[in-house]
């Protein structure tokens, strides 16, 4: 029987989208006590994989695609997506999502009990231990049925989950016959690392920040609010502010934007939990696989690769797109979404998104029906 639900945590910790998201009747739990991060560190008991399967059973459709959750981001905010008819078709398929470790559902900061917080700073919970406990998620799903593991039909990633779906490609190529990375990339480059650092420091700034145990005392608003004000100039593109790509939002000035959208999106966060991401993001890097040479770690994909970076996404670059993709060769087929929205271009929940989520829906439909 599968283990049941960690207790939500205390009131003070989580962010009101992980409480809403562990909420979720649907929302399944696999255990991962014991299971060994590549740091070295073994998650204690009550220590799980939260997900959600949408559509026929495992094992009981044309195939499964896997579409693992990004940053700051929970299952149930991907649900636009998925659905008959929709970028990921559950007339044909069965879609799992994971959830990442760190997002406050999944084993998280705000998910350890007290005595383990007391022990010091999290572990780093990397790219590739998310892959390596989706695997088995997916190995026991598929024996639950009596079937072995069948290669994933698609595996869908949307920025760190597009880090997700190439440590999928590298670390397990005859698992995956394609992958979508939708405003992502096989590794963080420098100038993401920058860009991460910046929000990191202006988190770490606020006085709750206790750095000899490595988490918050209590909730840093000051530094939740400076992270919301970096995070706009980077999450858009600079024509969102140039071009008034804010007005096709609804939103009368810059100003009025970074204050109604960015500043309360990220407010009720849980900053242990952002900072753990944050590190899961840094540290992803494919080429780990070969000794840090790039080129070997996607010589090993096997699959289909469709790359949608967005002309103006300011982290996860079109440059860094137009290299993978000519080390890919004839594997990768690239798109580029043409969008002011920048890296938000790749998560077109909003309605002035409409376009690019219709861009995105047509070319993950052809990426499917090829063979």
């Amino acid at each position: 029987p599968p283990p049941p639900p960690p207790p939500p945590p205390p009131p003070s910790r989580g962010s009101p989208a992980a409480r809403r998201a562990l909420s979720d009747p649907e929302v399944q739990h696999f255990d991962l006590a014991g299971f060994e991060l590549a740091c070295g560190h073994a998650l204690p008991a009550g220590a799980t994989l939260a997900y959600k399967v949408h559509g026929p059973p495992v094992g009981a459709s044309k195939g499964v695609i896997l579409h693992p959750t990004s940053f700051d981001a929970v299952h149930d905010e991907l649900e636009y997506s998925i659905g008959e008819g929709q970028t990921l078709d559950t007339s044909a398929y069965t879609v799992v999502v994971p959830n990442l470790l760190g997002n406050g559902v999944s084993y998280s900061p705000s998910r350890m009990r007290h005595a383990e917080r007391l022990a010091g700073y999290p572990p780093l919970l990397s790219i590739g231990d998310n892959v390596r406990a989706q695997h088995l998620l997916l190995e026991h799903l598929h024996a639950a049925r009596g079937a072995p593991m069948a290669p994933l039909s698609l595996v869908y990633g949307y920025s760190m989950g597009a880090l997700q779906a190439y440590e999928w490609a590298v670390a397990h190529p005859d698992h995956v016959e394609r992958i979508a990375a939708v405003c992502g990339a096989a590794r963080c480059g420098e100038l993401n690392g920058v860009f991460l650092r910046s929000i990191e420091e202006a988190l770490k700034a606020d006085a709750a920040w206790d750095a000899s145990r490595g988490h918050f005392t209590t909730r840093p608003d000051r530094g939740l609010r400076a992270f919301g004000s970096i995070y706009a100039g980077w999450g858009v593109g600079a024509g969102w502010y140039t071009q008034r790509g804010y007005a096709s939002a609804g939103f009368e000035c810059a100003e009025a934007f970074v204050r109604d959208s960015y500043l309360p999106a990220f407010a009720n966060c849980d900053a242990d939990d952002l900072l753990s991401q944050i590190r899961t993001w840094r540290h992803a890097d494919v080429s780990r696989h070969t000794g840090g040479d790039l080129a070997a770690a996607l010589g090993r994909v096997r699959a289909r690769v469709l790359l949608m970076p967005c002309d103006e996404d300011r982290y996860f670059t079109l440059g860094e797109a137009q290299h993978e993709a000519a080390l890919l060769g004839e594997r990768a087929t690239l798109r580029p979404i043409v969008s002011a929205a920048g890296h938000r271009a790749g998560d077109p929940h909003r309605p002035e998104l409409a376009a690019e989520a219709a861009f995105i829906r047509r070319h993950v439909h052809e990426l499917l029906s090829e063979r």
